[in-house]
């Protein structure tokens, strides 16, 4: 009985929610355990769960530790695993396949950065306590740093990425040197993500 009771206080962070969707605009799916769920605001969000976006369509979701992530247009985002229990094994991986993206990273950034990933179909990001965003087409994924630092990592190359700076990628090569990027460049993302309401989430 002791056991049992030992193994069910270890699963039980991982099967908490681990966020909630705040803010919907347009045709937004969520997938979990290979099922289409109706996406609401105040939905629960768990580990392996799918958000799809159709187009002009806009998700914004906020994570137990602050995080928080926007979902653009025709986009398709995941919730590969995520702990959050304010102590050193705390670890996030997302996932994003297409589309545009901007989030805004919370405790688990301070208390375990190097736990912190986000990966796409061709990179790896790390972060540095930061804000960041992307975008990710079939020829090419660019990637932007608002605050912090973060390092874009692709066959077998790292690339270090501060605020004010971008890279990009494309197929098959690695990651280009850091470069300024424009207003221009970072106010196309903000149009593309940053549909919300919540002056919490605002940044």
């Amino acid at each position: 009985m002791k056991i049992l009771v030992i193994v069910l206080l270890w699963l039980l962070p991982l099967l908490a929610d681990v966020g909630k969707i705040i803010y919907i605009k347009g045709d937004v799916s969520l997938i979990r355990n290979g099922q289409l769920k109706p996406s609401v605001v105040g939905m629960k969000l768990e580990e392996k769960d799918t958000l799809s976006t159709k187009k002009d369509a806009l998700v914004k979701l906020l994570f137990a530790d602050k995080s928080a992530v926007s979902i653009g247009s025709k986009s398709e985002f995941s919730i590969e695993n995520y702990l959050y229990d304010e102590k050193k094994n705390s670890a996030v991986a997302f996932k994003m396949k297409r589309g545009v993206f901007r989030i805004i990273t919370g405790k688990i950034a301070k208390i375990s950065p190097e736990k912190f990933k986000f990966k796409t179909k061709t990179v790896t990001i790390g972060i540095r306590g930061t804000i960041f965003s992307g975008t990710m087409e079939k020829d090419k994924e660019e990637f932007f740093c608002e605050k912090g630092g973060i390092y874009v990592s692709s066959h077998g190359i790292s690339v270090d990425v501060d605020k004010g700076y971008k890279t990009f990628v494309t197929p098959g090569r690695s990651p280009i040197a850091a470069k300024p990027y424009t207003d221009s460049d970072i106010q196309k993302i903000h149009t593309r993500t940053n549909g919300w309401k919540d002056k919490k989430c605002k940044k």
